[in-house]
């Protein structure tokens, strides 16, 4: 059974509600600040980027959160059912010197989540999404 399990709809709003149940969680578990913020950070990246990319102009499709221990990791699994996107396998840049002079659009978030967990991985089952994220303890 897994530590949190939570589907919410596709809003900024739910960001925040997403942090707090973490929070919660995490307390509970006793889990190192730095692992919580390596797992609020890209949850909050993640979910952002579904609620703006997957679905502009829908404000009620499900995302489904569940987080776990597997060992020495936090294990997040993302689920939606949007347009296809493997972070996994999407364009990082090495640095940000680039995105944050105006040269190319895009690639902070993934960067900045590729540098904070300690993997990423992508599946399509059927018509969802299954984003995984992994944070060290």
């Amino acid at each position: 059974m897994a530590l949190l399990d939570l589907t919410v709809e596709s809003s900024n709003e739910v960001i925040q509600s997403v942090a707090d149940r973490v929070d919660a969680v995490a307390e509970q578990r006793g889990w190192s600040q730095k692992a919580v913020f390596a797992l609020q950070v890209t949850l909050d990246e993640w979910i952002s980027n579904i609620i703006k990319y997957s679905f502009p102009n829908q404000t009620n499709a499900p995302i489904r959160v569940v987080i776990d221990e597997n060992g020495h990791e936090l294990v997040a699994q993302v689920e939606d059912k949007g347009a296809p996107f493997d972070p996994s396998s999407a364009s990082v840049p090495d640095c940000l010197d680039d995105t944050l002079s105006g040269r190319r659009e895009g690639g902070m978030g993934l960067f900045v989540m590729h540098h904070l967990l300690s993997g990423i991985s992508y599946d399509r089952q059927d018509d969802r999404n299954i984003v995984t994220l992994r944070v060290n303890l």
